[in-house]
């Protein structure tokens, strides 16, 4: 396996095949990361937090879990699980959740967030499809007096990581969350991804220029 860093407030894409395995890894504590992904053939045909609720029947998923798709199948099976607290009911941050968004150091004003960096490393795939919600790894959110959402502080610890199987071959994207608050805190860190050797990860964030 080969390690990529994605640096704070960036996303990334790659292919996995059918089979193969890779992990998605908090370097330092706390650190949210989140995760779409597609079926090569039918990029139309993507993950679903609406289905994945579903049909594991569960809010918030772990080992032996699977993330379906929006025809109702298997896409990714998370097969280890250092932390056990993830998050299916949130979207991801987008440019408008992080403008003028109150945090305890102030008001983060930024350009983007999850949404762009996710959608901008899928564009070197080609891919004619818009970013799903996302499964949001490391979040700790709840359901308060079965009414409220609570987002809490994560319980990631440095080094937890997901490791997932491709059911079918897909294009994964993952990010490091670009929103300061309660749950990843106020400094922002990378995420590693673990990938089969030789596998390309493309990275972009709308903090640079990269491609």
């Amino acid at each position: 396996m080969e390690t990529h860093r994605i640096p704070p407030k960036s996303g990334s894409a790659f292919a996995v095949d059918a089979g193969e395995t890779f992990e998605v890894v908090t370097p330092e504590s706390r650190q949210v990361a989140d995760l779409v992904a597609f079926v090569r053939d039918d990029p139309a045909e993507t993950f679903a937090q609406s289905y994945t609720r579903d049909c594991n029947g569960k809010l918030r998923i772990s080992t032996g879990d699977a993330l379906y798709t929006t025809a109702g199948e298997k896409l990714l099976t998370i097969t280890e699980d250092d932390c056990g607290v993830h998050d299916i009911m949130f979207g991801p941050c987008t440019d408008w959740m992080l403008t003028d968004r109150p945090t305890s150091e102030g008001y983060q004003n930024e350009p983007g967030g999850c949404r762009e960096n996710l959608s901008l490393a899928l564009d070197a795939y080609g891919l004619d499809a818009s970013v799903p919600d996302t499964m949001n790894l490391f979040q700790h959110s709840t359901v308060t007096d079965q009414v409220y959402f609570d987002v809490r502080e994560s319980p990631a610890e440095a080094g937890d990581a997901v490791t997932f199987r491709a059911e079918r071959d897909a294009i994964v994207a993952v990010s490091a969350c670009s929103a300061k608050g309660v749950a990843s805190g106020t400094t922002l860190t990378p995420i590693d991804l673990r990938t089969p050797d030789g596998t390309a990860v493309d990275l972009a964030s709308v903090h640079d220029d990269r491609p």
